[in-house]
């Protein structure tokens, strides 16, 4: 069983966590991963795009010319796919994207993951997160400096919902400082794993995600 020292915020030990090994050491399945991963990213997509076909494009119901004597090449609309202000041939049309990835892989990529950051050293367990007396971003600065992930893209992981904590890195999503950003366990994607660096969970959070996975 994995075993990892809980920081507080001042960055300093606050005891010890036992994490679960069926979560945070089960078998690496990169497949899998990539599986889940497009499957996320095709979910994400509208499909809202749209062209108009010749069904669809008001006009060129006459025969433009006659078909012999003129010299020009032979026309039958001036609606074809051919002419300016004409219709798309096999253009893009609203569809659903909505790719189906059953309970079982996409807790298996999650595992697989979190196995892969907790051995290369991405995971650090925080007591808790606690900025109500003073949500600023130069404290959420302040406490990467402290725990040595400044300048690292860190994903922090509450159990539920920490409006003081989503005010103070709102600002910093985007910075190149300290980039930051606030997710619930119960939300965590794909997407969020393989794009952080480092992985920042207080400890309800963390025995939160190990009940996700293991249900």
């Amino acid at each position: 069983m994995a075993k990892l020292t809980v920081k507080n915020q001042q960055g300093a030990d606050a005891g010890d966590i036992e994490l679960r090994p069926e979560v945070f050491e089960a078998k690496r399945h990169a497949v899998l991963v990539r599986e889940v991963y497009n499957a996320y990213m095709a979910n994400q997509r509208q499909g809202t795009h749209s062209t108009k076909t010749r069904a669809h494009v008001r006009g060129g119901g006459k025969k433009p010319w006659r078909q012999k004597g003129t010299g020009r090449a032979r026309a039958g609309s001036i609606r074809s796919p051919l002419w300016r202000g004409g219709a798309v041939i096999f253009g893009p049309l609203p569809r659903s994207y909505r790719e189906k990835v059953n309970r079982r892989k996409r807790r298996g990529a999650y595992r697989a993951l979190l196995s892969s950051k907790l051995e290369a050293g991405e995971i650090h367990i925080l007591e808790s997160l606690d900025f109500e007396a003073n949500p600023k971003t130069k404290e959420v600065v302040a406490l990467l400096e402290r725990l040595g992930l400044k300048g690292k893209k860190t994903l922090f992981v509450t159990r539920e919902k920490n409006e003081p904590l989503l005010r103070a890195t709102r600002n910093l999503a985007g910075s190149a400082e300290a980039p930051a950003r606030v997710e619930i366990a119960g939300a965590l994607s794909i997407f969020d794993l393989l794009t952080c660096e480092a992985l920042v969970l207080t400890r309800e959070a963390a025995e939160a995600l190990e009940e996700r996975l293991l249900k």
